[in-house]
């Protein structure tokens, strides 16, 4: 009787679209491959804890154009100490297991980066609306969160040129300011703070000033959370230019909902790639969109990678802004 091959997979961190494409697509091409796939539930708390179930393609085909994870995800402080990283090592052995691919972000690949010196084989996709984990072009989920954020902006900005209200509106990011950059660009924002690019608050009142001098009725501000605390500037846009101004917290919408298009076929593409590195024994990866090619990084070249800021689509940006302003000026 033939030895029952085991892999596990687990998605940690927040939670992004397309995780369970990708993970519908390890789970169909490990068992084409005669391996049994262990899943740890909430991240590497399952791992850590051993707390499992075996999946199949079956069950995982019916989430694969679902938001969320169907094995749960989440963050584990406790995963940082080198007792618990053992402790790990001890659950994959008990389970035998070939190899563990991870979906997450920045932070999962640092775990996953631990578990290797643990003696344990390990891949990852990276899954992150935030778009910052910089050895990949883009990571499963960015797509998405980008379209929902355009999407809640263009609705609320029909209310707000309705009544000529001034809109604040907050993406998620953290510290990068992607999501908010190309969220602002595509839904016609006025005004785009971001992290890359600070500004003060006395410059977008400026800003915000200049946009109502010529002409604009209700100026949009997209920015990125944590930057400036978008209720106390809405007071001050109200008290300056005696005009109504809303502060809207865009938020988990950013998260939820069905994979685009391109974060399916990325999930696919990557999830692929993480299993064939899984057969031809390549450890030790993160699984990466290099200039529309999927490439394998290793770890430590991950780690170290940095974040180049896209300048030529922030130009773009405040080209157009100047020409829409002389335009109307003229």
């Amino acid at each position: 009787m033939a030895k029952t091959k085991r892999i596990g997979v687990l998605t940690s961190g927040g939670d992004s679209q397309g995780m369970n494409a990708c993970l519908e697509t390890i789970i169909t091409m490990a068992e084409r491959n005669g391996y049994e796939v262990v899943a740890f539930i909430g991240g590497y708390s399952g791992l850590l804890y051993d707390r499992y179930r075996l999946v199949s393609s079956q069950e995982a085909s019916l989430y694969f154009s679902f938001g969320g994870s169907f094995i749960s995800s989440g963050r584990c402080p406790e995963f940082m100490e080198s007792e618990s990283r053992k402790k790990a090592k001890h659950v994959y052995d008990k389970h035998k297991l070939e190899a563990l691919i991870v979906l997450g972000g920045d932070g999962s690949i640092k775990g996953a980066n631990d578990l290797i010196f643990q003696g344990m084989n390990v891949i990852v996709c990276p899954c992150t609306i935030d778009n910052d984990v910089y050895c990949t072009n883009r990571s499963i989920g960015f797509d998405t969160a980008v379209n929902n954020a355009v999407n809640a902006i263009d609705n609320i900005k029909q209310t707000m040129r309705t009544n000529g209200r001034i809109l604040i509106a907050e993406t998620m990011g953290r510290n990068c300011g992607e999501i908010a950059m190309q969220a602002g660009i595509c839904s016609e924002a006025d005004i785009i703070m971001i992290p890359e690019n600070k500004q003060t608050t006395e410059k977008i009142i400026r800003e915000v000033g200049k946009q109502l001098k010529v002409g604009n009725v209700s100026p949009v501000v997209v920015l990125t959370e944590h930057q400036v605390d978008i209720q106390s500037l809405a007071k001050e846009l109200e008290s300056t230019y005696q005009k109504e101004c809303k502060a809207i917290v865009i938020g988990y919408v950013q998260r939820g909902g069905s994979p685009t298009v391109q974060d399916k076929l990325l999930a696919v593409r990557m999830g692929v790639y993480a299993m064939n590195a899984v057969l031809e024994k390549n450890f030790g990866n993160v699984v990466a969109l290099v200039k529309n090619e999927i490439k394998l990084i290793p770890f430590e070249k991950a780690i170290k990678a940095k974040y180049v800021f896209d300048n030529e689509l922030w130009q773009t940006f405040l080209n157009l802004k100047r020409y829409k302003t002389e335009k109307k000026q003229k």
